[in-house]
C-alpha cells in the first residue's frame, strides 16, 4: 500500500548538511492539490465495486492502480518501482502489479469511462462548468511503436508521422472536449494485415508471437477481437457507448481519413439526429452532389473558383456549396490558404453553419494531438513491452486515467500547460518519497547513537535540544518524526 504525508510544510527545515534535502523538500506553496487528493476525488473504489472488481485473491484493487498511476508519473516500471520499493513507500509484491496488468475479467473500458463521467460530476458539484459550451467528439488513431516480435497481435503499421511502416499497434481514440479540457473517453488498438495479408511479418515471425486463450465470457476476449475489425465500425461502436454512458456533445470532428458516408450517417442517427458530423474530406475521386449534379472536389473547384470569398480572420479564401455525399446533406467549404495553390475541402452534415463557425469547430480537432503528444511525452504512452496483449489495453488505460485525473488538477489550478502540472506533480511525489528515505536514515542513526551510548533516541534527542544552535536545526527533523509516527498508527489503526 502507498501512503504519502499531505502535510508537507514540516519539511521546510533547513539543514546546512543536507543539501539535497534544502533542494528538493523546498516544495512550492502555490503547488495545487496533492496528486493523491485529485486521485480521491475520483473514487475509484466506488467504480470497481460497480464492476465488481475491487479484490483479486484478497488483494483491493484499488491501491494497485494508484500504484500503477503513480509509477506511471515518476517514470518508473513496475520491475524498478519494487526494487527500490519505490522508496520506502511500497510493501507489496511485484506479481501483485503484474497480476492486474494481466487480468481478463478486468473492464478496463468501463472503468476508463467511469473516471470521465466522475470527471463531469466533479465539474458539476463545484460549478465549474463553462455555461452551455458547444462539446465536440473527436476521433483520431496514432502509432504506438514497439520493439518485439513476439508481442501478441503485433504487426507493421503505416506512420503518417514519419512516412514509413513501423512495428506496433494503431490506436484508436475517442475523446471529448468541451473547450477546456479534452478527456480520453475510448480507445482501441489496431493492427494492420498488409498487401499480402501477412500483418508485415515472415512465416517465422509470426510462429514466434505470443498466444493466449481467451474465455469468450471476459472483456479482454472482445478487446481483442477488435484488433481485426474496422477501425470505422468500431469508431461508430465508441460513440454509441459514450452516449448510452451519458457523455454529450453537439458535434463528431474527425480528420480526411474518416470522412464518409457511412459514418456521417451514423453520426446522425445518434440521439434522434441531434448531433452533427464536421470534418476534412480527401481531394479524391468522390463525387459530391451539387445542384442536381455529381462532381468530384477538383471539379467542384473548377467550377466555383469564381464564388470564392475572403475570410479575414483567418486568411483564407472558400467558396461555400450546398449538397450531399451519397443520401447525406452536407455543407461543402472548399478552401485555400495563403499563396498556396492547393485546396482542401471541409464537410459538415449541419448545412446551416456558416464557414468561420465550421472552421472554429474543426479546429478543436487539435486539441486530440495535443492530448497524444502529452500522453507519450509524459506518461509513456506506448512504452509498454510486454508480450501479453491485456498488458497493452491495461497500460493505455492507466495512461488515460492518469491524464484525466491530471487534468482535473489543470482545472482547477493557474497551470498554463499539462506540461508544467506534470513536472510539479512529480517534483512533489519525489519531495515526498525523498523525505521518507530521510526519515529512515534518520532512525537507524539515532538507533545506532543509542546502543554506543546506553541512551534512548529520546534521551539523545533532549540532549541536543540543549544546544540551541542544534534545537533550530533539528526541529524540522523532531517535527517530522512526529508527524511520521503518528500517521504509522492510523495505518495500522
Amino acid at each position: 500500500m502507498i501512503y504519502i504525508n499531505q502535510e508537507v510544510s514540516v519539511m521546510n527545515a533547513k539543514i546546512e548538511k543536507l543539501s539535497e534535502m534544502e533542494k528538493v523538500l523546498s516544495v512550492k506553496e502555490a503547488t495545487n492539490a496533492q496528486l493523491l487528493s485529485l486521485f480521491s476525488r475520483f473514487g475509484l473504489g466506488n467504480l470497481l465495486r460497480h464492476l465488481s472488481l475491487e479484490k483479486h485473491d484478497g488483494i483491493d484493487a484499488v491501491p494497485l492502480i494508484l500504484s500503477l498511476c503513480l509509477f506511471r508519473i515518476n517514470g518508473c516500471s513496475i520491475f524498478s518501482a519494487y526494487r527500490n520499493r519505490f522508496h520506502g513507500l511500497l510493501d507489496t509484491g511485484k506479481n501483485c502489479f503484474y497480476r492486474m496488468m494481466l487480468r481478463p475479467s478486468m473492464d478496463w473500458r468501463r472503468l476508463l469511462i467511469g473516471v470521465v463521467c466522475r470527471f463531469e460530476a466533479i465539474l458539476r458539484k463545484e460549478h465549474s462548468e463553462t455555461g452551455k459550451p458547444v462539446r465536440c467528439f473527436i476521433i483520431d488513431d496514432t502509432t504506438l511503436e514497439k520493439s518485439g516480435i513476439a508481442m501478441e497481435n503485433i504487426s507493421r503499421v503505416y506512420d503518417h508521422v514519419s512516412g514509413r511502416c513501423l512495428l506496433g499497434f494503431k490506436l484508436l481514440l475517442l475523446a471529448v472536449s468541451d473547450g477546456i479540457s479534452t478527456l480520453p473517453v475510448d480507445f482501441s488498438l489496431h493492427r494492420e494485415k498488409g498487401k499480402e495479408g501477412a500483418f508485415g511479418l515472415s512465416e517465422k515471425q509470426r510462429k514466434k508471437q505470443y498466444r493466449y486463450a481467451r474465455e469468450a465470457s471476459n472483456p479482454d476476449k472482445i478487446r481483442t477481437s477488435e484488433c481485426d475489425r474496422s477501425k470505422l465500425d468500431v469508431t461508430v461502436e465508441m460513440l454509441k457507448r459514450a452516449w448510452k454512458y451519458g457523455i454529450r456533445a453537439n458535434y463528431v470532428l474527425a480528420d480526411s481519413w474518416f470522412t464518409c458516408e457511412g459514418l456521417i450517417a451514423q453520426v446522425r442517427e445518434l440521439a434522434g439526429r441531434t448531433v452533427h458530423y464536421i470534418g476534412l474530406a480527401k481531394m479524391d475521386r468522390t463525387r459530391y452532389k451539387v445542384n442536381g449534379k455529381l462532381h468530384n472536389a477538383h471539379e467542384l473547384v473548377a467550377m466555383y473558383r469564381r464564388d470564392v470569398k475572403q475570410c479575414r480572420k483567418y486568411k483564407c479564401l472558400y467558396v461555400s456549396l450546398r449538397g450531399s455525399i451519397g443520401t447525406q446533406p452536407v455543407r461543402i467549404f472548399l478552401i485555400k490558404y495563403g499563396k498556396n495553390e492547393h485546396w482542401n475541402i471541409l464537410l459538415s452534415s449541419d448545412v446551416s453553419i456558416k464557414f468561420i463557425n465550421a472552421f472554429e469547430l474543426y479546429q478543436i480537432r487539435w486539441n486530440i494531438e495535443v492530448l497524444n503528444k502529452e500522453c507519450k511525452s509524459y506518461l509513456h504512452l506506448g512504452d509498454y513491452q510486454g508480450r501479453n496483449f491485456n498488458g497493452q489495453i491495461a497500460d493505455c488505460s492507466l495512461c488515460f486515467i492518469t491524464y484525466i485525473v491530471l487534468a482535473l488538477g489543470k482545472r482547477f489550478s493557474s497551470y498554463e500547460t499539462m506540461g508544467e502540472l506534470f513536472r510539479a506533480e512529480k517534483e512533489q511525489l519525489l519531495a515526498l518519497t525523498l523525505w521518507n528515505r530521510v526519515l529512515a536514515c534518520i532512525e537507524k542513526l539515532l538507533k545506532c547513537l543509542s546502543d554506543v551510548f546506553g541512551m534512548t533516541p529520546e534521551q539523545i534527542l533532549g540532549g541536543l535540544l540543549e544546544n540551541e544552535k542544534a534545537m533550530s536545526e533539528l526541529k524540522g527533523i523532531i517535527e517530522a518524526l512526529q508527524e511520521s509516527s503518528a500517521d504509522s498508527e492510523r495505518l495500522a489503526g
